[in-house]
């Protein structure tokens, strides 16, 4: 075969390949499928039923118990330890999957004195299809409470995530029930607590006189004080001997940092109500200066009389000590304070204690009104004799809103640091301390009246200075304003370890 018959051929099949090609297309068809399809199984897991099972006299139903799909909700009053009551709740599978548990949360907050157990279910029970089960809540007052709790009321969430069991393995677990961390129970787990029998508080704080977290020293008994205490034995045992213990910190520590409503504070000490007391810090946590108060102030305008130690004061130039320091009149600082209040912290009270501040106005010396030279009592407590307290003796000087603990004069639950907590904290009168947690590097007033001294220098109170010592200050001097509050003994941590770079968290309710 010669070349030419050979690429005609070629050329010949090329065509007839490509007439194939479309005559194949000219017959190709296009089809359709269309279906509906439906699943017939159902998932439905709900409670169906509660009941009382078993309780004590004396058990109070405040309401009666209900039962709606997926929440199960009671109220109930327990009036003595050792009180309790128990429910039966049964839940049921009505639809046509098996199902299994993959979690249960369990939440509790509130009292201490009231205590939880889930009996009868853990994670990874299964239930299957159109079956139901049943377990069982039991609530009670803890039979070692020996007294009345500040706070009464508990209130526990369960969650149970029930999800469709197709052969998976869950580890069977009992739930547990997750108690949130209260503050004072945090700050117990973090410090090593020492007595302060052995501190002189005439002396600055120092690693030989006093460094950390320490109680003051009152019932020892069945207690050796001379050691350090660890935090279990704390925890399991010290408020049962003296649930009126305060706990203080003192010198230079760096895990008392407290995050809350927007601002930094310093916890200063507990109270005897259990309540937390802290000063202010600032909007960051290394604020010093004027960055760590909210203002400059004189503690009052007026000075020449002995009515203007006071928070509140009375009638200036009054002959008798009544008149001169009932609580008609506010002081300077307290509007700042006040105001301040209203506009940072009335959206939190809530969490803010009426735990009282004391502007101790009690006397040793003089009459306490008019010009005359008189001497309060802070000037042998502190300056003499260096024995600090925090107690209040006098009601009309521990300023409270409600008058049942204390005056009933304020207005809102603020007020300032006293001398005697400065002292407590590791200040000392006119000896420089810049290794503790209250120095600033500005001086600021506290609300410890010194002594009125005549009728030309007027009347002084206490205040910390700028190098850290203590002095006293005519009123109508220009220092630093601190806040002080307290939050109450319930408020729960969601986080931090007290660090500035990882304070306490207050959690939100």
């Amino acid at each position: 075969m010669n070349r030419k018959l050979k690429n005609t051929i070629m050329v010949i099949l090329c065509i007839v390949a490509c007439t194939m090609f479309i005559v194949y297309a000219a017959f190709n068809t296009f089809l359709d499928i269309s279906g509906t399809a439906n699943i017939e199984s159902n998932w439905n897991i709900e409670f169906t039923q509660i009941e009382e099972i078993d309780k004590t006299d004396g058990i109070v139903v405040q309401n009666t118990p209900v039962v709606s799909g997926t929440l199960v909700t009671f109220t109930v009053g327990l009036n003595k330890p050792g009180d309790y009551i128990e429910y039966r709740i049964t839940v049921q599978n009505t639809g046509s999957l098996n199902a299994i548990i993959e979690n249960i949360d369990a939440k509790v907050n509130g009292t201490d004195a009231l205590k939880y157990e889930i009996k009868n279910i853990k994670i990874g029970d299964k239930l299957s299809k159109e079956s139901s089960t049943n377990f069982v809540i039991r609530l009670s007052y803890d039979n070692s409470v020996v007294n009345q709790p500040n706070d009464t009321t508990s209130t526990i969430t369960i969650n149970i995530d029930y999800v469709q069991d197709i052969g998976q393995v869950i580890t069977p677990e009992d739930p547990e029930i997750e108690t949130p961390v209260k503050i004072m129970d945090m700050i117990i787990q973090n410090n090593e607590i020492n007595t302060d029998e052995s501190i002189d508080f005439s002396q600055i704080s120092s690693s030989t006189n006093g460094n950390g977290l320490y109680y003051t020293t009152v019932d020892t008994s069945n207690m050796n004080v001379d050691k350090k205490i660890n935090s279990l034995y704390l925890m399991t045992n010290i408020f049962k001997i003296d649930s009126a213990r305060i706990y203080y910190y003192r010198g230079n520590v760096e895990n008392n940092y407290i995050y809350f409503a927007g601002f930094y504070w310093r916890i200063i000490r507990s109270n005897e109500d259990g309540s937390i007391r802290i000063i202010y810090q600032g909007e960051t946590a290394n604020a010093s200066q004027n960055n760590a108060q909210i203002a400059n102030s004189k503690f009052n305008e007026g000075y020449l009389d002995n009515a203007y130690v006071g928070y509140m004061y009375g009638i200036p130039g009054s002959d008798n000590y009544e008149d001169t320091h009932t609580n008609l009149n506010d002081s300077t600082i307290k509007t700042i304070l006040d105001s301040w209040y209203e506009n940072n912290l009335l959206e939190y009270s809530n969490y803010i204690e009426d735990a009282g501040f004391c502007n101790d106005r009690s006397i040793i010396n003089g009459t306490g009104y008019s010009t005359t030279y008189t001497e309060y009592a802070s000037y042998d407590r502190v300056l003499n004799k260096k024995q600090p307290s925090f107690s209040c003796t006098n009601k009309n000087d521990l300023f409270t809103v409600s008058n049942t603990k204390g005056n009933g004069n304020l207005d809102y639950p603020i007020g300032l640091i006293t001398a005697d907590e400065m002292t407590y904290a590791g200040g000392a009168r006119m000896v420089n301390n810049n290794e503790y947690y209250l120095y600033t590097g500005n001086r600021y007033w506290t609300m410890t009246p010194f002594y009125f001294l005549n009728a030309s220098s007027g009347a002084y109170n206490w205040g910390i200075y700028s190098l850290g010592d203590s002095r006293y200050g005519t009123v109508n001097n220009s220092f630093g304003v601190r806040p002080v509050i307290n939050l109450k003994s319930t408020v729960v941590i969601s986080q931090g370890d007290g660090t500035a770079n990882n304070p306490y968290i207050v959690n939100p309710n």
